[in-house]
């Protein structure tokens, strides 16, 4: 009879023939089902985190637009009310009633990261969010907004380059080329734009011969590109800080580690330490509040036409703009939420490609629902913006080539 005893990983027989159960079974399965199964998981994974980005962020950008075109001046207004509500939601993973010694931590959770590094971490993140949104009083665009936000990589290089050292290939350098060139081109074609005679002047030679025929000649503004000037600034300076923050970040990261845990920290601390700020812009935000929903129509009117074109009495004379304020909120913290979730399961690179895709996302969507013409010269900026987005993207095989140099 022949004999069989037990090894590692499967079983030995007389005939010298070493059987891996495990290793026969996934050979019997066919590779369509291990494909078909990888899909899922990935699916299973990525697919809530993607409908939490582009549904959130993209919901977000329409309830921002309509906002904007009510009250250019409401942005603090909108950064208050996304703080207390992402606040008021993270406050229950964050709070332990029934550790006895929390009392200590105010009833919070022990932190995975020191409380000081958070208020830092929080000081530029707050000074960003509130930057970007201040540029909207200085007649930038919801759609130029999307545009000049994707040249991020370009001040992230920079501060790389300052900061650590840090070599790029030729390939993001010229990345970062396209990316900037789009940024003036559709800045200025904005503000061409915006003039009421198309910056068209006139030159006239009458004093010198009053035979020359008139010569038309673009011709920037100097009152729109002063007025606007003032939101470049705002949102170069936001572009920068939010370098240094990525900088800083992944030195959190790299430190403390990356989990669920942290990301829920990160929301919560970065958010409601923020509130102080706002309890000395009380006059400010009232005011902003105040103008927003005198210039908004009550729901019945905007609701008019819709398929729900009867409300109760009560609703039917709340402004617009209160609905408009909260879905606001509401989908900023889906959308930063999502955001989170991806960078605690996925790359930088990835990260940045689905930002990518999910800003050109919002502004064909901005195009389509509020009917924004974009001049030729902003398409084309935004043509470059995210060509040079992808490029930056796109993995240089640098690292590779040096690895696999190494290990020879």
């Amino acid at each position: 009879m022949a004999t069989r005893r037990k090894v590692a990983n499967g079983t030995f027989d007389a005939n010298g023939t070493i059987n891996h159960p495990s290793r026969d079974a996934a050979l019997d399965t066919p590779v369509e089902d291990q494909s078909s199964s990888a899909i899922v998981d990935i699916l299973q994974i990525y697919l809530p985190t993607f409908t939490l980005i582009f549904g959130g962020c993209c919901s977000n950008v329409y309830a921002l637009e309509a906002l904007v075109k009510l009250s250019p001046g409401c942005g603090s207004l909108i950064t208050f009310l996304q703080f207390a509500l992402t606040s008021l939601l993270t406050l229950p993973s964050n709070v332990s009633l029934r550790d006895p010694s929390s009392w200590r931590r105010a009833f919070l959770r022990k932190r995975h990261i020191p409380l000081r590094a958070w208020v830092i971490y929080t000081a530029l993140f707050l000074t960003i969010n509130i930057l970007n949104n201040k540029a909207f009083s200085y007649r930038i665009s919801v759609p130029l907004h999307i545009i000049l936000r994707s040249a991020g990589p370009v001040t992230t290089m920079l501060v790389f380059y300052i900061w650590s050292g840090r070599r790029y290939p030729p390939v993001k350098i010229f990345a970062v080329l396209l990316l900037f060139v789009g940024v003036v081109v559709a800045a200025v074609s904005d503000a061409y734009s915006k003039t009421p005679e198309k910056f068209n002047v006139e030159i006239t030679s009458a004093e010198i011969e009053s035979s020359m025929s008139k010569l038309p000649l673009p011709v920037p503004s100097s009152e729109v590109l002063r007025e606007q000037a003032p939101g470049f600034v705002l949102l170069a300076a936001a572009l920068l800080l939010a370098a240094i923050l990525g900088v800083y970040s992944d030195g959190l990261y790299a430190r403390y580690g990356r989990g669920a845990g942290v990301t829920s920290e990160s929301l919560f601390y970065s958010h409601t330490l923020s509130l102080p700020y706002f309890a000395f812009q009380t006059s400010a935000l009232s005011t902003a509040f105040v103008n927003l929903t005198a210039t908004s129509a009550p729901l019945s009117t905007s609701l008019a036409t819709g398929p729900i074109s009867k409300l109760p009495s009560v609703l039917s004379s709340i402004p617009t703009a209160i609905p408009l304020l909260l879905l606001n909120a509401l989908t900023q913290y889906i959308c930063i939420n999502g955001v989170n979730r991806l960078s605690a399961k996925s790359s930088s690179l990835t990260v940045s490609i689905v930002l990518n895709i999910r800003k050109l996302a919002s502004l064909l969507l901005s195009i389509w629902l509020f009917g924004n013409k974009l001049p030729e010269g902003v398409v084309v900026g935004a043509a470059l913006v995210f060509l040079g987005g992808g490029l930056y993207a796109v993995p240089s095989g640098q690292k590779t080539i040096s690895a696999e140099k190494k290990k020879e």
